[in-house]
């Protein structure tokens, strides 16, 4: 997982718990239709094998239908999006946002900036009003730099 959050104890059983209990009623089901099927299809020699399959092989292709559909309707919405949007708005490129811009953006000095940048995983703690509090990356420890009065009109979005 990209992003993970932390649970409680009892959110995670009961997590588990429902999953299981998905899990253990779709093995279920499927033992049982599985079973029903069978049982009733193999009464004798003259027993027609695909018979009870022809309901179950119509939902699915109704169900594909349903989905050609829609990837119809999305491939045509791309090509009528494609043609249409770039008549509407001229490509421009994206301005260059240097490190220091991004750092002070975030309330966070270069250094720290650069640490989020090279860590494989860092952990960002939040204040209440949704400034960056606190910092944990997989190398070092950092605290947030501290408030200077330049960033005090200014409020992350």
């Amino acid at each position: 997982m990209i992003i993970t959050t932390q649970r409680s104890p009892l959110a995670l059983a009961i997590d588990a718990a429902l999953t299981a209990l998905g899990w253990a009623g779709f093995f279920y089901l499927f033992t049982q239709g599985v079973v029903n099927i069978l049982a009733e299809t193999y009464t004798g020699p003259d027993a027609p094998l695909l018979e009870p399959f022809v309901p179950t092989l119509t939902t699915l292709a109704a169900y594909l239908l349903v989905a050609a559909f829609n990837a119809l309707v999305i491939v045509l919405w791309a090509h009528y999006h494609r043609i249409y949007s770039s008549e509407a708005m001229p490509a421009t490129g994206l301005e260059y946002v240097d490190d220091q811009a991004v750092a002070s953006h975030f309330h966070l000095s270069r250094n720290q900036l650069h640490e989020i940048q090279d860590s494989r995983v860092t952990v960002i703690y939040h204040s209440v009003d949704g400034d960056i509090a606190h910092l944990e990356t997989d190398q070092l420890r950092v605290e947030t730099a501290p408030a200077l009065p330049a960033f005090g009109a200014t409020k992350v979005a």
